[in-house]
């Protein structure tokens, strides 16, 4: 009975602690599970809290940047405001800071400056072998050059070339109405004789009145007081403004101050009279209207000369 006890007792025995292993096992394991759920938590939670820090700290970056970048861009415009108010100023007020601000070339089209008047006007070519004609008075001729007066009361020249000019030019009389042919131009005294002939132009006066008229007008060009003594034909009339009546002879009139004879408004008058104005009055051949003014006629003689001279200027005419 005893022994039975006894083994009845190490059977529950054996059943405890069997039972208590189980158990310890059973704890142990769910501690293990327990502990491991645990730290999966806490590793997700973990890494949501560094992920969500994460996220905030680039959110804070780039709000950061972002306001960096606004307030850079306000700092630049008030600094581009600033320097064009201060270039305004600059150009306003003379000062030497200038605005440095320069157009973008993709925004500034590049424009070709303007053709200059020289690039749109051509220098008009001279033809030089063209051939022009010219009536004139010849006034001046030598071997190399003939000086006329057309109409108009111009003077011009041309050169005579040594060859390849057609007409008599041993026949040239000075005092002469001819029509001239030459190349070139007259205003740029770059005129060449081509050729010369007698013109059909009538005037009424004959070549011996036009010579001598360019002989009266030579004396007074060059205030030759003996020059226009030897074309006088004495007693000759003589008005100085100071002195009027008759001049008998030449040594009477070759004593006279020069001055008072070649006045400054007969001098003007005659050097620039104009030979096609040159008629016959009943005075005789007048150079000039009223005075001052010259007159020449043939003697009994039939003899050209100065019969009379009114040195006074033109009086003034009165303006109201």
């Amino acid at each position: 009975m005893k022994n039975n006890y006894k083994k009845l007792l190490a059977f529950l025995l054996t059943g405890c602690i069997a039972f208590g292993g189980c158990g310890a096992t059973e704890a142990a394991a769910d501690t293990e599970t327990q502990d491991n759920t645990e730290n999966a938590a806490d590793t997700e939670a973990q890494d949501d809290t560094e992920n969500a820090a994460d996220t905030e700290a680039q959110d804070d970056t780039e709000n950061t940047e972002a306001a960096e970048s606004t307030g850079d861009t306000e700092t630049d415009q008030a600094s581009d405001t600033s320097e064009n108010n201060a270039g305004g100023q600059t150009s306003s007020t003379g000062s030497s800071t200038y605005n440095t601000t320069f157009p973008s070339a993709s925004t500034e089209p590049v424009i070709p400056p303007p053709l200059t008047t020289e690039e749109n006007e051509q220098t008009p070519v001279i033809d030089n072998t063209e051939i022009h004609n010219v009536v004139g008075i010849i006034t001046d001729a030598t071997h190399y050059s003939i000086s006329i007066q057309v109409p108009d009361g111009n003077y011009y020249h041309m050169t005579i070339p040594e060859s390849g000019v057609t007409g008599n030019l041993d026949y040239i009389t000075i005092g002469q109405i001819a029509t001239l042919s030459y190349t070139g131009s007259l205003d740029e005294n770059h005129a060449s004789l081509t050729g010369i002939s007698s013109s059909s132009m009538i005037t009424g006066i004959y070549l011996e009145e036009y010579a001598f008229a360019i002989k009266i007008i030579n004396a007074a060009r060059a205030m030759d007081l003996k020059a226009l003594s030897d074309l006088t034909n004495f007693p000759v009339f003589l008005e100085t403004g100071t002195y009027s009546g008759s001049i008998n002879t030449s040594g009477e009139f070759e004593a006279i101050d020069n001055e008072k004879i070649f006045s400054e408004a007969l001098v003007n008058r005659l050097a620039n009279y104009n030979l096609f104005d040159l008629k016959y009055t009943d005075a005789g051949f007048v150079m000039g209207n009223g005075t001052p003014s010259l007159t020449f006629d043939v003697d009994d003689d039939g003899i050209l000369g100065i019969i009379g001279i009114n040195c006074n200027p033109a009086p003034e005419t009165s303006q109201n």
